[in-house]
């Protein structure tokens, strides 16, 4: 695929999140390096990928470890592997610490959106849900997606309208699970809009709230302008936000690939980024 083919693809994406632009962005320099780029050329793609989801957690952290490797003389055809390669044990680690966490077996759960991380959440508690409802999540049609791939994960798929979900929590939803597009150390975390309309509303009604995300989607400080789409309602057209920035004080359990933590706070995410950090670029002063 040609480089400026996958970032248009990247750009006018309304569907994934922070993970398939991680894993985007590392083929992005992949392509790269296969055509023979250099480190010029190649932080030069870096800051291009930063300005299509700008403050987007996994995409800044993927520069960063671009950036100091490039700094230190490393080599990036090595470093490329070695983000593969965390990615992965990443996803094993993140399926340890879900089946530390226990579920109630026979409960139901509300989700919203599509996430890869709560689809790897379903595929071990799954089977003890009743049910799973997806709120539709407008804008966008995640939902559709999140209907097909959760389906064979859990026992009875709803979805259901946004503007319904107090009505479907009253009637007895035990958890609202959610992944996170990134964790921000100034005390949120992002993900699409409606989910803290969802943690409020579950925090109302006594329902176990869960954030599920890998560590590479922490980072730093916080983040600016979020993206914003055009809606049409009736005759007239909207901006609207992608995602919201969801206070810390609206998580019960933040599950991540290095534990579980329990009311996150700001120094949790600064470890997980730092921890995540390391363990890319420590292998290569070995």
């Amino acid at each position: 695929m040609d480089i400026d083919v996958l970032l248009r693809e990247l750009r006018e994406d309304r569907i994934h999140g922070a993970s398939w632009y991680f894993l985007k962005g590392i083929e992005a320099v992949s392509l790269a390096l296969s055509s023979g780029s250099g480190g010029d050329e190649i932080k030069a793609l870096v800051n291009r990928l930063r300005s299509i989801r700008p403050g987007m957690a996994s995409i800044a952290n993927l520069a960063y470890i671009i950036d100091q490797a490039l700094n230190r003389g490393f080599g990036i055809n090595d470093v490329v592997s070695r983000l593969k390669e965390e990615y992965s044990k990443i996803q094993g680690r993140l399926v340890g610490q879900l089946n530390k966490h226990a579920i109630k077996c026979g409960s139901s759960a509300i989700t919203i959106s599509y996430s890869s991380a709560v689809k790897t959440a379903l595929a071990q508690w799954g089977k003890c849900f009743e049910s799973l409802f997806i709120m539709e999540s407008r804008p966008g049609n995640e939902v559709s997606q999140a209907i097909s791939d959760y389906s064979s994960l859990v026992n009875t798929i709803k979805p259901i309208p946004d503007s319904a979900i107090a009505s479907f929590i009253k009637r007895g939803i035990d958890y609202a699970i959610v992944g996170a597009d990134g964790l921000y150390a100034d005390g949120y975390f992002l993900n699409k809009v409606g989910t803290e309309t969802l943690l409020i509303t579950a925090r109302r009604f006594d329902v176990e709230t869960i954030v599920i995300a890998e560590s590479y989607k922490a980072a730093t400080g916080g983040v600016g302008e979020v993206y914003t789409v055009s809606e049409v309602i009736g005759d007239m057209t909207i901006e609207v936000p992608l995602f919201d920035r969801v206070p810390f004080d609206l998580v019960d359990y933040l599950i991540t690939d290095v534990g579980v933590i329990k009311r996150p706070r700001a120094e949790d995410i600064e470890s997980l980024r730092e921890a995540f950090i390391n363990n890319v670029l420590n292998l290569g002063e070995q």
